[in-house]
């Protein structure tokens, strides 16, 4: 037996080795070939790409935690569970995200310090265990408003729940850290600093799976702590919230001693447990404790722990997701507790009321009572940030707060803009323009289909009225958006079936016929009528293992135990499916046990993969993409911090049907990978959704680099390429969606253009139109993304920057420095060429088909790659666009006035947006606005010199006014020429009581041609003859006034005394006596 086992693993072996072998050789092929070329992807060069915040804020997401300043509610931070930091210096007009720029986007808590308000401790990871749960690494720390933030350790800690200060002192600070929910280990339980963050002790260690879910500390003695304590553990197959652990501790000495609290409280297993301390009377503490089956509830102290009282059944609908409790700042009877509809009590929990409201988003998780005004609420949800001045009687919704959850995206082909379309975290499926043709995107552009969690939704690619939408467990539903109505197309079982559905249950449209559509529960559904109806095409795909079977926190555990596979989807299912678009009926099918399945035959026959190189075994597929130019080529990611806490980033790809892989994670961060693109036009060119961002790669995987630009650090949920625009537009889980408008430049990069002095990439058509802004006068809480301007997106390489006098200084003298030397001071005359040295430029100019100079756009030379747009503007007229056609961009470099051209043009194509009044006839418009802005040039011209005249004859007077009477004679002479240019001016410009002037009726023809894309009217036409008429009338007066008039006057003025200097009198200067 013993040498049957050897032979056994020695071939399990060699079959572990043998892939690996091939996959080192097929990495070690690459690296040569990548050192062959000798070109890769850089940060730098993805600079040139730019992403942008579509929202939308009509609908927000998870809200953590807030933190109100005492000495201004008009100022407030609010911790989104995976969105970052926002901050209201307005009590909500507007909000500004802080904490964009830090590693992590997870918060979990925060704190003001009590003795300043600039200072706030920001603890990292949701202080949940809900299934989507973001973590974070540590404690950070702002002392300047939120300007910036340091990382004050925990780093392992992954979810904060509570941080509170010792008001005597700002440096002894305490951390309730819950741990990692998949697994255990890590910092968690409760820690002490005494300086500030600098050193952590924890002064409280549980377990390895329990850690402090919430803390309270006596206002009248800051050594006296409560804290409570919560073993629990999700794995992606079950859930258990609670164990013999989680219990009540108190000390008396600042953390040195605990003590267990037990009278009065239950005992065995315990599950979450929230504690508001009231800071009426701090001796009343409460405590809402979950237990298994329907045994929990509310409980009181009123001796400061030492015995407690049952008051009522009350828990929160789902512990592990709300059971939070807040006491009222003057009503020490009174407490609120945070629950799918919030909760309270106005007699120390006996007995409760829901205070949720209608027209309020349910699901809440933190709040604010004013201690000033207990009926002022601000309330934190799934929904977003709510606010009441009536205690919970009607509610304003925060509607400028950008942070919902998306777990899927899909665009269709809506021209000129296509729509955007995914679901949400809790706050249904929805879908929305791009782009359009205003300002701004506003919450209004965005159509709500169904309710729920949203998912995957799919517009019809045949009918842009048709789209599926889907809430949890395959609530899937087919949308007609002419009339808002939805109807289900769930796959029902007969008699003796049964149907397991993933809470994001997947389904497709077949590229082939959008009429088809597959779905994946444990089975593979197919329906070729719509959804209408539904026959299975294949057995079941899973495992097939009874989730019970499986150790959680190293054991088995009882039915009874707390919360047990609640609030989890159920186990054994498909989570990813995807048909290849080159063959009809080749699908892919991932489960969340950890297989990959194949059929070529549309579900007649299915292959099954269970092992892949790198990757633990029963890894959850989170996502399966073939590819668009190769029939075997398949790509997939898994998440492994749903088994055991492994955030490795699992990226494999395949080449033969999945028969072998080969990661292609290569440089890749810890974290997981949620899902990936390939670019529909170069195989190697790949899009990847990870736990901290967008990552590419144009060689297949062998390097990754991170789009940053126009970002902030976020979950990634899903990607999508809209092939029209090659644009990427991201679905991230706390940001809402984002678009990187024309990536096209990525499949451009060569190591070619490295070698040229300059060169230009190729440059999409640009779309014509103007942008409208009607929006009317809403306010500042009115929220709005803005729309990208119509531009020419021009993007280029300099190879060589431009190094000034002062930069070579400098690096002359390092060089010195570094050898040792003493560099030799610069002279006065060598600073002073440093400071009268012009900047060196580069120069964009933009030509029509005929070689016409159209327009010039000027940057700062500097080497890289980079982008800039032409915003279709006329030279002479920034508001006049160019009419449609042919056009051409070239750079020069311009360096103390000398020009050299860098790159040769590059052409591009202005096109026109249809519009509702018909094809507007650019070409004329643009001669007719050429010519009136000649006139408009004129006017321009003529009002600079009527000013100059007017200034000139006032000065005369001024001093006219202080001389000998016999000088006087002069101020007729003035008088008179000033009614002269009064006259004169008046046709041309205006003045007192003018009317249809010269300028207003070529500001009328010229009126719409910068804001409106239509054809010029008769009004406008007969508006600029008569303008034309009236000026040419004046302009000989104008002439002869400025040139001939004026001057004469001036010299004889100058002749009776007095002094011009520069063709203008001095002041306060007197003729000679």
């Amino acid at each position: 037996m013993r040498n049957k086992a050897w032979i056994i693993v020695s071939i399990l072996a060699l079959l572990v080795i043998v892939p690996s072998l091939n996959s080192n050789a097929q990495r070690n092929k690459k690296k040569a070939e990548k050192e062959e070329k000798g070109f890769e992807l850089t940060d730098q060069m993805v600079n040139m790409f730019n992403f942008r915040s579509i929202g939308p804020a009509a609908y927000s997401g998870r809200i953590s935690d807030l933190a109100v300043n005492p000495d201004n509610f008009s100022e407030y931070y609010v911790g989104v569970a995976s969105g970052g930091l926002w901050k209201t210096t307005n009590h909500g007009t507007t909000f500004k995200p802080i904490f964009d720029d830090q590693p992590v986007f997870s918060i979990g808590c925060l704190a003001m310090d009590p003795n300043n308000s600039n200072v706030l401790w920001v603890g990292t990871g949701e202080n949940n265990t809900q299934r989507n749960l973001a973590y974070g690494d540590g404690v950070y720390k702002t002392t300047d408003g939120g300007k910036s933030f340091t990382n004050m350790g925990l780093k392992t800690s992954s979810q904060i729940a509570k941080i509170m200060i010792d008001p005597r002192n700002s440096n002894v600070v305490y951390v309730a850290a819950q741990g990692q929910a998949w697994g255990p280990g890590g910092e968690r339980g409760l820690y002490k600093t005494i300086d500030g963050g600098k050193t952590w002790e924890r002064v409280l260690e549980i377990g390895e799976y329990t850690g402090a879910s919430d803390m309270e500390m006596d206002p009248r003695n800051p050594d006296i702590l409560y804290v409570a304590a919560h073993q629990r553990e999700r794995r992606v197959y079950s859930k258990i919230d609670g164990g013999p652990e989680s219990a009540i501790y108190k000390s008396v000495d600042a953390g040195a001693t605990w003590t267990k609290l037990k009278k009065g409280l239950p005992s065995g297993d315990v599950g979450r447990i929230g504690l508001a301390l009231s800071p009426v009377n701090p001796n009343i503490i409460y405590a809402v404790i979950e237990l298994p089956g329907n045994e929990g509830g509310v409980y009181r102290s009123n001796d400061m722990g030492e015995s407690w009282e049952k008051r009522s059944d009350k828990v929160s609908s789902s512990p592990q997701y709300y059971n939070e409790l807040y006491a009222d700042p003057k009503n020490p009877d009174r407490i609120i507790l945070m629950d799918t509809r919030a909760g309270l009590s106005d007699d120390g929990g006996k007995t409760w009321e829901n205070i949720e409201g209608r027209n309020k988003h349910v699901d809440n998780h933190a709040l604010w009572i004013n201690p000033d005004d207990t009926n002022h609420y601000l309330m934190g949800s799934d929904g977003g940030l709510y606010e009441s001045y009536d205690r919970a009687e009607t509610w304003q919704f925060m509607c400028n707060l950008p942070i919902t959850q998306y777990y899927h995206v899909r665009t269709d082909n809506d021209y000129p803009f296509y729509n955007v379309y995914g679901g949400t975290q809790d706050n249904g499926s929805w879908f929305g323009p791009s782009q359009t043709h205003r300002r701004y995107l506003v919450n209004a552009d965005w159509t709500y289909t169904i309710g729920g969690d949203g998912y995957l939704s799919i517009p019809d690619p045949d009918n842009p009225d048709i789209s599926y939408c889907e809430s949890q467990y395959c609530g899937i539903r087919r949308y007609d958006r002419t009339t808002g109505n939805s109807v289900s197309i769930q796959p029902q079982p007969t008699i003796d079936e049964e149907y397991t559905w993933n809470w994001n249950t997947p389904y497709l449209l077949s590229p082939f016929d959008s009429k088809t559509l597959y779905l994946g529960g444990n089975y593979v559904f197919k329906s070729t009528d719509m959804g209408g109806t539904w026959k299975k095409v294949s057995d079941d795909l899973t495992r097939g293992i009874d989730q019970n079977t499986l150790p959680m926190m190293g054991k088995l555990w009882p039915p009874e135990a707390v919360a047990k596979n609640m609030s989890t989807s159920e186990f054994g299912n498909i989570f990813a499916l995807a048909e290849s678009s080159l063959k009809q009926g080749m699908l892919y099918a991932g489960t969340d046990d950890g297989l990959i399945w194949i059929t070529e035959n549309d579900g007649a026959d299915w292959t099954k993969y269970e092992t892949f190189p790198g990757v633990p075994d029963m890894t959850f597929v989170n996502y399966i993409t073939p590819s668009q130019h190769d029939e075997a080529t398949v790509y997939a990611c898994f998440d492994g911090r749903k088994n055991s806490s492994d955030f490795t980033p699992y990226l494999i790809k395949s080449m033969d049907k999945g028969q072998t892989w080969t990661s292609i994670a290569s440089n890749l961060p810890s974290g997981t990978v949620y899902c990936i693109q390939e670019d529909h036009v170069n195989p190697d060119i790949l899009f990847i959704g990870t736990e901290w961002g967008v990552w590419t790669t144009i060689d297949g995987g062998e390097k990754w680099v991170q789009i940053k630009k126009g970002i902030p650090t976020i979950q990634v949920k899903e990607l999508t390429i809209q092939k029209r625009e090659n644009d990427l537009v991201v679905a991230t889980f706390g940001r809402g969606f984002y678009v990187l408008d024309d990536y096209s430049a990525l499949r451009q990069l060569s190591e070619e253009i490295t070698k040229k002095e300059a060169h230009i990439f190729e440059i999409n058509d640009a779309l014509l139109y103007f942008l409208s802004s009607n929006f009317g006068y809403q306010g500042d809480v009115y929220f709005r993304a803005p729309n990208p301007n119509p531009t020419a997106k021009i993007e280029y390489f300099i190879k060589d920057g431009f190094e000034s006098l002062k930069q070579k200084r400098v690096k002359a003298m390092k060089a010195v420095e570094k050898d040792g030397g003493e560099f030799v001071y610069p002279t006065e005359e060598e600073l002073l060429a440093e400071t009268q040295e012009s900047k060196a430029t580069m120069v964009f100019t933009i030509y029509d088909a005929d070689g016409n100079i159209m327009r010039k756009l000027s940057s700062p030379l500097k080497k890289g790659y980079g982008s800039t747009t032409w915003d279709l503007g006329y030279l002479a007229n920034r508001g006049m666009k160019v009419p449609p056609g042919e056009y051409k961009v070239a750079i020069d470099n311009n360096i103390g006035g000398e020009f050299t051209r860098l790159a040769e043009p590059q052409s591009f194509k202005v096109i026109s947006l249809p519009n509702a009044l018909g094809t507007a006839d650019y070409a004329a418009n643009f001669d007719f606005v050429k010519e009136v802005n000649k006139l408009n040039v004129k006017v321009t011209v003529a009002r600079g010199k009527i000013t100059d005249m007017n200034t000139r004859l006032t000065n005369m007077k001024s001093i006219l006014a202080n001389t000998p009477v016999e000088a006087n004679v002069l101020v007729d002479k003035i008088d008179a020429l000033q009614k002269e240019i009064d006259a004169m001016a008046k046709v041309i410009v205006g003045g007192f009581g003018a009317k249809n002037t010269v300028a207003g009726r070529t500001r009328f023809a010229l009126s719409t041609t910068s804001s409106a894309q239509v054809n010029i009217t008769g009004a406008q036409k007969e508006q600029y003859k008569i303008a034309q008429e009236a000026y040419g009338g004046q302009e000989g007066s104008l002439k002869s006034l400025y040139n001939v008039k004026l001057p004469a006057l001036e010299k004889e003025f100058e002749d009776a005394g007095g002094v011009l200097f520069n063709n203008a009198p001095t002041q306060r200067r007197f003729f000679e006596e």
